[in-house]
């Protein structure tokens, strides 16, 4: 099997598997990435060369996170395991064992301070959706005018990690956002997806990290600051107003409208505008 043919398998295999569209389009990735690397078939890959790929090239040259090794040795398992179908020793390409982190939490003032700095209206929407819904970037990107449901006060999230659907709280400071914003960049393009990029097409994430870092910069912010941290101030306003560890956990992952429902009520949570 050549590599064009590797490549074609492994997009059926998937799409059999029902991957969302971020696994596949990172599992396609990294196997292309990979395959430049290896410069030869990949079914010609031993396992001695894949384990010098993840605990040098990757470890020791490009100094890559643990996380990402990680990554690439599914990505690996899975080329092997289902594409390919042979039969390998995972003892061999062993899963990097994590450090459990304590993730960087801004305080109040902190979160006050950033969204001052952000000028750009649209930005500003897309940062408060993340913090005040618990949305990840990638189902921000993702969002259309129907997933918003301003008569129950919800955000009803498509494709979210893992492929599942779910339901998350939307606060009145995020729609009076979305309402202003959507007077003020209503595209005149034909389109269900709420945020745009120049082209007219979907903005994507690099785009928006992009504008993260510049805002985060300017609020001299710690570099560990992320987008992604949004979503946990979220996580812990949650639990300031009331919610326990389980219902905030349950909250932010898949969960059904009557469930959601019930514990949005519970814990009262509403955001404060800054």
């Amino acid at each position: 099997m050549n590599n064009d043919q590797l490549l074609k398998k492994m997009s059926q295999d998937m799409e059999m598997r029902n991957f969302s569209h971020y696994t596949y389009d990172f599992y396609l990735r990294k196997t292309k990435e990979m395959i430049r690397y290896f410069n030869k078939p990949f079914e010609e890959v031993t396992i001695e060369e894949l384990r010098d790929f993840l605990f040098i090239h990757l470890l020791q040259e490009r100094k890559v996170a643990d996380k990402t090794v990680n990554h690439y040795n599914s990505v690996i398992r899975f080329v092997e395991e289902v594409t390919l179908d042979k039969l390998i020793n995972k003892k061999q390409l062993p899963m990097r064992k994590l450090k459990k982190k304590v993730f960087k939490v801004l305080t109040k003032e902190e979160l006050s301070t950033f969204f001052n700095c952000v000028d750009n209206y649209k930005f500003k929407t897309i940062f408060m959706l993340v913090y005040g819904s618990g949305l990840r970037i990638g189902e921000v990107t993702n969002l259309h005018i129907s997933d918003i449901d301003s008569k129950n006060m919800r955000i009803f999230v498509r494709e979210g990690k893992g492929n599942k659907e779910r339901y998350a709280v939307l606060p009145k400071k995020s729609l009076e956002m979305l309402r202003k914003y959507w007077k003020n960049y209503r595209p005149k393009v034909e389109t269900d997806f709420v945020f745009l990029d120049e082209c007219k097409k979907p903005i994507n994430q690099y785009v928006i990290r992009t504008h993260f870092r510049k805002y985060r910069r300017i609020a001299k912010l710690d570099e560990k600051v992320t987008v992604h941290t949004l979503r946990h101030c979220f996580c812990t306003s949650l639990i300031e107003n009331g919610a326990t560890l389980l219902q905030a956990k349950q909250l932010m992952r898949s969960l059904q409208y009557k469930k959601y429902d019930a514990l949005r009520s519970y814990c009262k949570f509403r955001f404060r505008s800054r």
